[in-house]
C-alpha cells in the first residue's frame, strides 16, 4: 500500500475510537521514529502508534490492533497494574498454557538475532504475547477484535483481576482471560457507554485491587523516599487516632459526670419527698 491508502484505511479502522492513541503512518520501516528491521510493520513509541504503509492490507489491520490494542489499550485499561498483569502472563506461559506457548515460540524465533541472542526481557515477551493474541482475533473487514465468546471471556478477565489484585491470589493468566482483557481494552478505546471516563475506570480497578484493604496495605515500598513517606503517614495516622480517642474519652467522661450529677439530684429529691413529705 502507499501512504495515502494506508492513512485512509487507518482513519476507517479508528473512526469508532474515542480514546484511541494517535496513529502515524510511515512510508517504510526506515521512516519509523526509532531504528527498526526492514520487515517491521509498526511500532508503539511514547504513547503513539506508528504503522508502516508498505505492507499488505490484511497485515495492516493486524499491525494496528497489535500496537493500538495489545500495547496501548491494555496499558490504558490496567493502569498501574499492567506490570503485574504481564508477570502473570509470563507465569501462565511457564505453567504450560498451550494457547500462549505457541505464540511465545513464534516470538522467540522473531526476536532472536543472528548470533542466537534473545532480545526481549520477560515483561517485553509477555507484552508481545498479548499483542500477538490481539492479532489472532482481528476482523480484517473492520479492524476490530472478535473473541469467540466476548461476554464469557470479558467476565473471566474481570474475575481474574479481582482474584489477583483484590484477594491477593497468585493466579496465572490463561489464553481465554487474556482475550477477554484485550476485548475490554478494545472497547475502552471505543468508549462504550457502559465504560466511564478514564479516571473512573481506574477508580473501579482500584476498588477491585483494594478489596478488604489488602493490596496497598501490604505492598512493599519501592524506594527509601517512599519508605519515609509511608512512615510519616503511619505516624500521622496514629497521632490522629490518639487525638480522636482522647477527645472521645473526654466527651464521654463529661457526659458520665453530668449523668452522675443528675442521678444524685434525683436521689436527693427522692429522699426529700420521703422524709419531708414534699
Amino acid at each position: 500500500m502507499n501512504t495515502r491508502l494506508a492513512s485512509s484505511l487507518s482513519h476507517y479502522f479508528t473512526a469508532r475510537w474515542h480514546r484511541g492513541p494517535k496513529v502515524h503512518i510511515a512510508p517504510t520501516a526506515r521512516d519509523l521514529p526509532v531504528p527498526a528491521p526492514e520487515d517491521a510493520r509498526g511500532l508503539y513509541w511514547r504513547g503513539d502508534v506508528h504503522l508502516v504503509a508498505a505492507q499488505p492490507m490484511d497485515s495492516f489491520a493486524q499491525a494496528l490492533v497489535h500496537e493500538a490494542v495489545g500495547h496501548h489499550g491494555l496499558r490504558q485499561l490496567m493502569g498501574s497494574e499492567w506490570k503485574h498483569f504481564m508477570r502473570h502472563i509470563s507465569d501462565g506461559i511457564r505453567a504450560g498454557e498451550p494457547g500462549l506457548q505457541h505464540i511465545r515460540r513464534h516470538i522467540r524465533r522473531s526476536y532472536t538475532d543472528d548470533a542466537g541472542r534473545y532480545m526481549l526481557t520477560s515483561r517485553q515477551e509477555a507484552d508481545e504475547v498479548a499483542a500477538y493474541v490481539a492479532e489472532e482475533m482481528v476482523c480484517y473487514a473492520t479492524g476490530s477484535i472478535k473473541p469467540d465468546r466476548p461476554l464469557t471471556q470479558a467476565l473471566q478477565a474481570v474475575k481474574g483481576r479481582v482474584l489477583r489484585e483484590g484477594l491477593c491470589l497468585d493466579r496465572n493468566v490463561s489464553r481465554s482471560e487474556l482475550e477477554g482483557a484485550l476485548f475490554l481494552a478494545a472497547k475502552h478505546l471505543e468508549g462504550w457507554p457502559w465504560l466511564p471516563v478514564r479516571h473512573r475506570i481506574r477508580r473501579f480497578w482500584g476498588t477491585c485491587a483494594n478489596m478488604l484493604g489488602m493490596v496497598d496495605k501490604y505492598k512493599p515500598p519501592m524506594s527509601m523516599a517512599e519508605s519515609e513517606r509511608l512512615l510519616r503517614n503511619e505516624a500521622q495516622r496514629i497521632k490522629d487516632k490518639e487525638e480522636r480517642a482522647f477527645l472521645f474519652n473526654g466527651i464521654f467522661g463529661i457526659l458520665c459526670l453530668i449523668g452522675l450529677v443528675v442521678c444524685a439530684v434525683l436521689v436527693l429529691l427522692g429522699f426529700g419527698k420521703i422524709f419531708f413529705g414534699h
